[in-house]
């Protein structure tokens, strides 16, 4: 499986989370010339921008400890972008990383 296979499987598991939780799915991998949001949700009037961060493990560290400073700008010019297109006002904006593992344990018992 390649990484971009493993991208769309930790972003659909996000989004079904999300969606269990109550929110809707408004946008799946936003694009614009400030950058991309991989998932933009709502529920009720908050909406959250949504980072996914999939890896088959964690021998490289947790997946939200690659989520740095350059990439937490980009996202929130990327959400100013987003909601001044769409012209839309919410009272609570937030960001979110959601973190997906893939990693069979073998013989574990």
């Amino acid at each position: 499986m390649g990484n971009r296979e493993l991208g769309r499987i930790g972003e659909q598991a996000a989004a079904e989370l999300l969606q269990m939780e109550g929110y809707e799915i408004l946008e799946r991998n936003y694009r614009c010339q400030a950058g991309e949001i991989d998932l933009i949700a709502a529920r009720g009037s908050e909406v959250s921008f949504v980072e996914v961060k999939t890896r088959r493990n964690d021998h490289y560290g947790r997946p939200c400890e690659a989520v740095g400073a350059q990439k937490i700008y980009h996202i929130r010019r990327t959400a100013v972008h987003y909601l001044q297109e769409q012209e839309m006002f919410y009272d609570d904006v937030r960001f979110h990383v959601v973190e997906v593992t893939l990693e069979q344990i073998r013989d574990a018992f």
